[in-house]
């Protein structure tokens, strides 16, 4: 796509927006933002900008102060400069109503929907990190399930699942130990959990884009695709497409999940800056990559929230860099794939 088409659709998005936030009065106000008390960035602001400049670099930081009050994502330098390079060919008056009118829309008006698709990443594969699936597999699992024998029910909660990898690797990988554990069994091809024992995967995140890709179960085998580092063993949860999806690229094999493991799970949007969990009384939560583009005190709000939603002895898996900041709720352990942390029972 040319720079002037890209300019192009932007204005009629725009122009379409401000029309419908002025129209969409039942809308509930989201905080509004002191367009001349905001800060330029510190990337950019360079005493000799022209004031055009700088005041587009003022209604892009507006803008994404607004992305960061409400979904906790902290846009870095790069879109920053991704914006400019966007934005510096827009009428200024356009584009000046365009953010004045998103700060009046609530969260969930389909414009900042928009928006956050194009600043999120989505970039994910099955088996991401072997050394933690064969940790959840020996260890966490085995604790789980051990702690578990009465209520026979795992509750698993991938709490930025993009677009489905990771809940169906946890669902996979939940079944495997179930056998294992002589809790599920391997019946015409399909793991089935013994009488009584079930498995509920939970995958949210706040891309609808990305959630439909993890609904539809549907996968390209692309160079740097979804299977780029698939081990042998986990090929057994896929089976062949027959029909190519609409969007099917040209020579590239699709595979769906099987459906005694899609069974199992279940997607929502759900924005993470929400202190209110979308499900209670988990026995295992995922939240590994989201969190590096937040700052401290929305990290620590997040696995606050996560922590309500976790029964005792359930266990949270955050990403590598992630540091725990609500340790009064966990107890640390350290297992070959990284740490992981066991709910405790003090209360939220």
């Amino acid at each position: 796509m040319t720079q002037d088409k890209k300019v192009n659709d932007l204005l009629s998005q725009m122009r379409t927006a401000v029309d419908t936030a002025r129209a969409a009065t039942a809308a509930a106000p989201a905080p509004s933002f002191n367009l001349q008390a905001a800060k330029p960035m510190q990337s950019f602001s360079k005493p000799e900008e022209p004031s055009q400049s700088r005041a587009l670099l003022l209604l892009i930081n507006e803008l994404m102060t607004g992305v960061e009050t409400r979904f906790g994502i902290k846009p870095g330098t790069l879109v920053e400069r991704k914006l400019v390079r966007i934005f510096k060919d827009m009428p200024m008056a356009t584009l000046k109503d365009w953010v004045e009118s998103m700060n009046n829309c609530s969260t969930e008006h389909s414009e900042w929907q928009s928006l956050v698709e194009n600043l999120t990443v989505h970039e994910t594969y099955f088996c991401r990190d072997p050394d933690l699936m064969s940790m959840l597999g020996d260890e966490i699992l085995p604790h789980l399930l051990s702690l578990r024998k009465t209520q026979k029910q795992l509750q698993i909660w991938s709490a930025a699942s993009s677009t489905g990898e990771e809940v169906y690797d946890l669902t996979f990988s939940a079944l495997r130990a179930m056998q294992k554990a002589g809790f599920a069994r391997l019946f015409e091809g399909k793991l089935v959990p013994e009488s009584g024992w079930g498995v509920f995967s939970f995958g949210t995140d706040i891309s609808n884009q990305a959630l439909r890709t993890a609904k539809a179960a549907v996968y390209g085998d692309l160079g740097m695709g979804s299977f780029r580092n698939l081990p042998d063993d986990w090929k057994a949860m896929f089976e062949d497409v027959k029909i190519a999806p609409a969007n099917a690229m040209p020579g590239v094999n699709y595979f769906k999940i099987r459906e005694w493991v899609r069974q199992c799970t279940r997607f929502e949007r759900f924005n993470l800056m929400n202190n209110r969990p979308p499900v209670m009384g988990m026995d295992l939560v995922f939240c590994r990559n989201v969190l590096i583009y937040f700052e401290d005190p929305i990290k620590k709000a997040v696995q606050t929230m996560l922590a309500r939603a976790m029964s005792p002895g359930g266990v949270m898996v955050l990403g590598a860099s992630v540091q725990m900041l609500v340790p009064e709720y966990f107890e640390s352990r350290l297992g070959k794939g990284g740490p992981w942390y066991v709910r405790n029972d003090t209360r939220v």
